[in-house]
Order: C-alpha cells, then sequence, then structure tokens
C-alpha cells in the first residue's frame, strides 16, 4: 500500500484542523502527516506553549496601560451630630440630642492621566513585545518537536506491524518441517532423530516468541501513538499504512546547501534569538531610564455634605464636612533608587550576553544538526538497498532448505539455518526502513518543518533569498 491519500480526505483534514476534530472523524485512515497534523490540532503541550504567548501578550497591554488615565477614589456615608456656628463671629455649639444627628457623606477623587516616561514606558512596552514573539517562536520548537515524536511513534508501530508478515511465513515452514520430522520420527526409519526433532520444536517455540514480542510491540506503540497525539480514549485510529513503505517510495531530501538555506529562515531558534536580544535590549534601556519622573495630567475633586452642620463661608478655615473643591494640575511621579535600576541594567545586559553566546553555538551546532541529518538520510539507503538484496538471498536458501528438507535429501539443520538467515535478513531490511524514515524526519526537524512540505521541499529553498546566517 503507498498510502497515498485521496484528495478529498486532504481537504477534509484540512476542515478539521481549522475546526477541530470531532469524534466522528477518529476513523478516517490516517497517514504519518495526517497523524501530525491531528496532534498539532489537539496537543497540550502546543496549546501550554500557546498560553505562554498570552501570557506575554498580557504583560504587553499592562505596561501599555501606563498611559491610559487612572482614578482613585474614596467615599464613605456616616452619621454625625449636629454643630451650629461656623467658628468666625458666632460661637460654636454642638448638639448631641437624638433628633439632631444626621447623614455626613464625603468623596474624594484623584483623576491621573500619564503622559510622558522618558522613554521608560516604550522601551518596557518593546521588551514585552519582543518577548512574546520569542514565545512564538517556542509555540513552533514544540511543534517542531511533537511532529519529530509523531512520526518515530507512527514509523515504529509500522515496523513492528511489517515483521508479522515474515513471522507468519516462518511460523508455516517450520511448522511443516516440523509435522513432517513427527511423521518421519514415527514411522521409525531413522531418518529423523530425536535431536532434530527437538532442534525443529526449538525453532517453533523461537518464532511463536518473536511473534508474541511484535505482536505486543505494535499494540504498545500504537497506544503511545494515540497518547502523543491526544486521542480520547473512546475513540478509533486507523492508520491508512499496514506497513512500511518501500524504499522507493521514502521521498529523498534535498542537498546539504539547500537544507542549511531553509534552516537558516526556517528553526525557531533563530526567532529566539533575534527576538530574544532585542527584548534584553528594550529592558535594559527601560531600567536605565527608572530613575527618571513619570509626567503626568492631573485633577483632584473634593466633596463633602452634612446638612446638619452649618457651612463656614470663609475660605481659609478648615471645613471637610460642606466642601465643594478640586483642581486640574501638571504632576510628577518620581520614585528614585539609582542603585537598584543599576543592578536591573547589568542583569538585562547579562542576559544579552548569555543569548549571544547560545548565538554562537547556535551557529555551529544547526549546521551541524542538518549536515549529520543528511548523512544519516544518505546512509540508511545505502543500508536498505542492502539489506533488499539479503532478503532475495535468505529467501531462496529457506526455500530449497525447505523443499529440499521435505523430499528427505535436506537437513533440519539447514532449514532452521535457513529460517533465521531469513528472519535476520527481514528484521534487517525493516530496520533499514524504519531508519530511513526516522531519518527524513531527522532531517525536517533540523530544517524546522513541523510538516512535510514534500516536493515543495526543495522547490521553496530555491526562493529563499540568502540568509546571513548558516
Amino acid at each position: 500500500m503507498t498510502g497515498r491519500a485521496r484528495p478529498w480526505r486532504w481537504i477534509l483534514l484540512i476542515l478539521l484542523q481549522c475546526v477541530g476534530v470531532p469524534s466522528w472523524a477518529d476513523d478516517v485512515p490516517l497517514d504519518a502527516e495526517a497523524c501530525v497534523r491531528y496532534a498539532l490540532g489537539r496537543s497540550p503541550r502546543v496549546d501550554e506553549a500557546q498560553a505562554r504567548v498570552q501570557q506575554w501578550q498580557a504583560r504587553l497591554a499592562e505596561v501599555e496601560s501606563v498611559y491610559w488615565p487612572k482614578l482613585n477614589a474614596m467615599g464613605f456615608v456616616a452619621p454625625t451630630f449636629a454643630v451650629h456656628g461656623t467658628g468666625a463671629n458666632t460661637r460654636v455649639t454642638n448638639d448631641y440630642s437624638p433628633g439632631a444627628w444626621g447623614p455626613y457623606a464625603r468623596l474624594q477623587a484623584t483623576l491621573a492621566w500619564p503622559i510622558y516616561s522618558f522613554g521608560r514606558v516604550e522601551s518596557g512596552a518593546e521588551a514585552a513585545r519582543q518577548r512574546a514573539l520569542v514565545e512564538v517562536a517556542r509555540v513552533r520548537e514544540t511543534r517542531n518537536i511533537l511532529a519529530l515524536e509523531i512520526r518515530r511513534l507512527h514509523t515504529l508501530h509500522l515496523y513492528a506491524r511489517s515483521l508479522l508478515p515474515s513471522l507468519q511465513l516462518a511460523r508455516k515452514t517450520v511448522g511443516e518441517a516440523f509435522d513432517k520430522a513427527q511423521t518421519l520420527f514415527a514411522e521409525g526409519t531413522g531418518k529423523v532423530t530425536q535431536v532434530e526433532l527437538d532442534r525443529l520444536r526449538y525453532g517453533q517455540l523461537e518464532v511463536e516468541r518473536l511473534a508474541l514480542q511484535v505482536e505486543n510491540g505494535a499494540e504498545l506503540s500504537l497506544q503511545a501513538l494515540r497518547q502523543a497525539m491526544d486521542m480520547p480514549d473512546e475513540a478509533t485510529l486507523t492508520l491508512a499504512l499496514e506497513r512500511l513503505p518501500s524504499l522507493d517510495d521514502v521521498p529523498g531530501v534535498p542537498e546539504p546547501a539547500t537544507l542549511l538555506r531553509l534552516a537558516s529562515h526556517m528553526r525557531p531558534e533563530w526567532q529566539q534569538i533575534d527576538h530574544g536580544l532585542q527584548a534584553t535590549e528594550a529592558l535594559a534601556k527601560a531600567e536605565a531610564r527608572a530613575n527618571a519622573p513619570i509626567v503626568a495630567v492631573a485633577g483632584q475633586l473634593e466633596l463633602g455634605w452634612a446638612p446638619n452642620r452649618d457651612d463656614d463661608p470663609n475660605p481659609y478655615h478648615n471645613d471637610p464636612y460642606n466642601i465643594v473643591a478640586g483642581g486640574v494640575g501638571l504632576g510628577f511621579l518620581w520614585n528614585l533608587d539609582p542603585m537598584a535600576a543599576k543592578a536591573r541594567v547589568e542583569a538585562a545586559k547579562a542576559t544579552s550576553a548569555e543569548i549571544q553566546a547560545q548565538a554562537r553555538f547556535a551557529k555551529t551546532g544547526i549546521a551541524l544538526q542538518v549536515r549529520k541529518a543528511h548523512q544519516d538520510f544518505a546512509r540508511q539507503q545505502a543500508t536498505a538497498k542492502l539489506t533488499g538484496e539479503q532478503i532475495k538471498a535468505a529467501q531462496r536458501w529457506l526455500a530449497f532448505a525447505a523443499a529440499n528438507y521435505t523430499t528427505g535429501t535436506g537437513e533440519a539443520r539447514d532449514v532452521l539455518d535457513g529460517l533465521v538467515a531469513f528472519l535476520q535478513a527481514k528484521r534487517n531490511h525493516y530496520e533499514g526502513l524504519r531508519d530511513l524514515v526516522v531519518a527524513r524526519a531527522e532531517v525536517l526537524f533540523a530544517v524546522g518543518c513541523d510538516l512535510d512540505p514534500g516536493a515543495a521541499l526543495a522547490e521553496s529553498a530555491e526562493k529563499q533569498p540568502a540568509g546571513t546566517k548558516p
């Protein structure tokens, strides 16, 4: 099976990616790339990374809110006794009688509108904005890691399923040989000894043991794939492929120069480094201006009302009970702490130096990873070709040995040796195909692709302008 999806299936998967994946879609056969798309649309790890982006976006909004008007108000209503007289020309008397008590209402409000911070708020907002972009790049990194994990588990499951037909053939071959040996041994002709009979029985049990291990491995890898895809327990995972693709069905990869050019634009680590440096530089500027004041336009309002107290008309007397006062002016808030601000600037510079060191390491590390992934893919291609030839030789060996033993012209040892060689060749071949598919997934990861771009991988590389990074 080639596993090539029909056009309508890809349209369906794209729609599911946009609107979510309902339960009725769980029975749609999925290939590796469809499993990756499913996982990227549901994975809690991606959601967690996206939540960190929203956290920094919220911090950006908090920094930008400095320039929004701010109201600070306090008001209350309380009982108070009566007071007659103003204290200027009359004698003040207090009346504590029950009927003389009345309400006292008071309101104090200050409205401040910051208008200038000498660049501190702007630098702080830029730092938060760049830090949010770092988290956006980390979302892409999380997606790439998840995509690689899904491809590995999908390939591991197909590897186990690919071995089952070979084990079934081995089970049939050794079973027929054992039945023939039992018949000859029961006849007492001496053509089959007890040692040969036991040797065949041992081989038969060994095949059964290997088949049990492979079946358990297939089931375990499928459960691990379901868990990585965050698939509900009640859903059914149906894969489009029954076994690993043949060597000719595994797409190739571009040359290292093309891969390096792609990685210079697509690897999320570069965005993390670039935005991280800009964030630390902006933070250092913001902390360097922490000792500057914040200029604001402020308005103040004070209201007091107590109807059982005489109002004092003298503006020089303090009468908080019956008052209407307020005004608008230009003010500033100044929190001077030069040593703390200097320490925060040094911390920001140290973080910037750390990111620059990471950039130097990534400059060589990413290039090495890309070249190694390409070399591994080329080596696995050559290995898969060799193991394919081994299978043909082992099949002929086993077929002739089984036929000779059935006709009485061969020995049980030849059958077992041919069976061991056949199973070993099959295992080597499927291991080579498994490692080849995983090596291609490693190439995509080294370049920075979460979804397989297929044939467009090389074409897009030619269209990309050369970057400053390797």
